[in-house]
């Protein structure tokens, strides 16, 4: 194979990738809010492992092979239901280092705060909560947290992002109703 086919079978796969996300992504998009309910950090890495999932298998995907977005379709239903599988074996459990010493001899105060950041952990989706307790409550950092869940770096970093945008919004909430 000489360069210029190398070049030529790249540049290919390149736009035959892009026909196929322009196509499809909005309808893959719909199908994989609609199975996460509503969750969109979740439902764009579905989309996004989909889409990557395609590209591996992109010679399979002739006019022969048949309704591409049908297999489309397929790939995101059974990324998202081995989310769901996946969580449903991993029960939340948050520790709070006990070390971190009580104001009131009666550990009063503790208790509390161990119990407002359990409240507003509860108000997260799954993902974004497993991953803001993998990053910050257990002290590690992002690609520690992502080997841990099985997930890529960048999907760490994004589920901890909106899961402390969501925690302000709550927690700036929960204040103006107790003030």
């Amino acid at each position: 194979m000489t360069t210029d086919n190398a070049f030529q079978t790249s540049s290919d796969t390149e736009r035959r990738t892009r026909e196929l996300v322009d196509e499809h992504r909005q309808a893959l998009l719909d199908y994989a809010m609609r199975l996460t309910h509503g969750d969109s950090v979740w439902a764009e890495d579905v989309v996004q492992d989909t889409f990557i999932r395609a590209w591996r298998h992109l010679d399979r995907l002739t006019p022969e092979f048949g309704s591409v977005r049908g297999w489309l379709m397929r790939v995101a239903h059974n990324r998202v239901m081995d989310g769901y599988r996946a969580a449903r074996c991993r029960p939340v459990t948050v520790d709070i280092d006990e070390s971190y010493g009580s104001a009131t001899e009666d550990g009063s105060e503790d208790m509390i705060r161990k119990w407002m950041v359990t409240s507003l952990l509860k108000k997260l989706p799954e993902l974004q909560r497993e991953a803001l307790v993998a990053t910050i409550l257990y002290d590690r950092t992002m690609a520690q947290a992502a080997q841990a869940l099985g997930v890529p770096e960048g999907t760490v970093k994004s589920r901890v992002f909106y899961a402390l945008r969501a925690l302000r919004g709550v927690a700036t909430a929960d204040l103006q109703l107790t003030a």
